[in-house]
């Protein structure tokens, strides 16, 4: 209860020292005619301590001189008849009176400045209304969006400043896409008509092209049997499987992936056995299938390497008590430390696995690469065991001497508490194989970028 009492003392003081200093500074910006840094002083010392009294007097007192000054620019640029300028000068003041809003603090904002802003962002926007829909019919698309979404953003609803902005984004987009089209660049294609749907769901008849352009650039791969080049058994199956998996869950719409499933049925239509596919019939049963290529590829390596246990003897001290009387005759234990010695552990393991990835074109018979990919994972412990009482157990400093730090101490208690057996075995394999997998998936997608432009 008194620690908490304290804690919360001690937090409100620093609190309170913060505010003050932050007032103080903002005094002297003040006297000193920074009239706009003293606000932000005032401001941070408000979010220190927002019933500081101080602080709310002086935000209101510098903060209604820079709101002053915005409002003072806005007449300016009224009288310059510069609207654009106004506006700006306008959205500014009314911005900062809702910041210092936020810290509790009313400025005065008079409301005829509210009235006379709209005058002049409504004749504004009239103005360039028909500045936006003569670059429309001069058919310069970049101008014209601009101008019709700031419309939208002064005055929303504004005619049909929305409708017009919609069309002078997808209308460039659509004729562009169309071209795309054209020459086949169907992901080209297919990326402007998102662009243009997630813009206007109904804009001409772009849902129908994007289907179009997937369904066109669709690229079907026909994933064939991996073959083992390891000492590692079944290593391959395991493989192919995380690799299917991988590539069926990619996110470009263009790949699309034959399943082991499917190509067996495939292949017992046409009385062969995978297992005896020989290069010539692997691209007939691609030709089958649809498909644009096969993928085959031969795990050329699969290794697990563990070292042997290192053990190391460490120098340490064990805190113990001891009684003692003091001068008024009162008990009291001091604490001593005692030498002592623990042993120290550390071992680790890795796996590393090599996989050729090929990938063959059914249009050409040619190899569209032929790359090497390959993955390394380790795992190592390394942790404390002592005889005693570990919450006794100090490390031993650079001077031989007891290190009572507290870096020193939580060290130890996390050796001591350290994980002390390997990941298994086969678990590593497994989490290797899946590793790899990402990267045969990630070798693809890269692949399919330069196949479907």
């Amino acid at each position: 209860m008194c620690f908490a009492l304290g804690l919360f003392l001690s937090m409100s003081i620093t609190s309170c020292n913060g505010a003050k200093a932050y007032v103080k500074k903002a005094y002297k910006l003040e006297e000193a005619g920074m009239h706009e840094q003293a606000a932000v002083h005032y401001m941070t010392a408000l979010g220190k301590k927002p019933d500081n009294v101080d602080a709310h007097i002086g935000l209101k007192r510098t903060g209604q001189i820079v709101l002053s000054r915005h409002l003072a620019d806005f007449d300016e640029a009224v009288l310059r008849n510069d609207r654009e300028s106004a506006i700006s000068s306008f959205q500014k003041a009314d911005s900062y009176n809702n910041t210092v809003a936020n810290y509790g603090v009313t400025l005065a904002f008079p409301a005829e400045k509210r009235t006379q802003f709209e005058g002049v962002k409504n004749a504004h926007v009239q103005e360039i209304y028909v500045e936006g829909s003569k670059h429309l019919e001069n058919l310069e698309y970049d101008e014209a969006l601009v101008i019709f979404e700031e419309i939208e953003d002064l005055v929303p609803g504004y005619k049909d400043a929305k409708q017009l902005g919609d069309f002078c984004y997808c209308k460039p987009r659509y004729d562009n896409a169309k071209e795309f089209m054209k020459t086949e660049m169907y992901r080209s294609a297919h990326n402007l008509y998102t662009e243009i749907l997630a813009r206007d769901g109904d804009f001409e008849n772009s849902a129908d092209l994007l289907q179009e352009s997937l369904d066109k650039g669709k690229y079907t791969i026909a994933l064939m049997k991996f073959e083992n080049g390891s000492n590692r058994n079944n290593v391959e199956t395991k493989l192919s499987a995380y690799a299917e998996q991988q590539l069926m869950n990619s996110s470009d719409p263009f790949l699309t992936i034959v399943d082991r499933e499917s190509l067996e049925l495939i292949l017992q239509e046409q009385h062969l056995e995978l297992s005896g596919l020989t290069s010539g019939s692997e691209l007939e049963i691609g030709e089958i299938l649809g498909a644009k290529a096969i993928l085959k590829g031969t795990v050329m390596d699969c290794s697990y390497n563990k070292t042997s246990p290192q053990q190391q003897r460490k120098n340490g001290f064990e805190k113990y008590k001891v009684e003692k009387i003091n001068s008024e005759g009162k008990k009291y234990y001091e604490t001593k430390y005692k030498p002592v010695y623990y042993w120290e552990y550390s071992q680790s393991a890795d796996v590393r696995m090599t996989f050729n990835i090929k990938m063959i074109s059914m249009k050409t018979g040619q190899i569209i690469t032929s790359e090497t990919v390959s993955t390394t994972l380790t795992d190592q412990v390394r942790y404390a065991n002592y005889g005693g009482n570990n919450n006794d157990l100090v490390p031993s400093n650079f001077s031989g001497n007891a290190d009572t730090s507290t870096s020193g101490r939580n060290n130890l208690r996390q050796l001591l508490g350290a994980r002390r057996d390997l990941k298994n075995k086969n678990t590593m394999i497994d989490n290797a194989t899946q590793n790899l997998a990402g990267k045969i998936k990630t070798e693809i997608e890269s692949i399919m970028l330069q196949e479907v432009r």
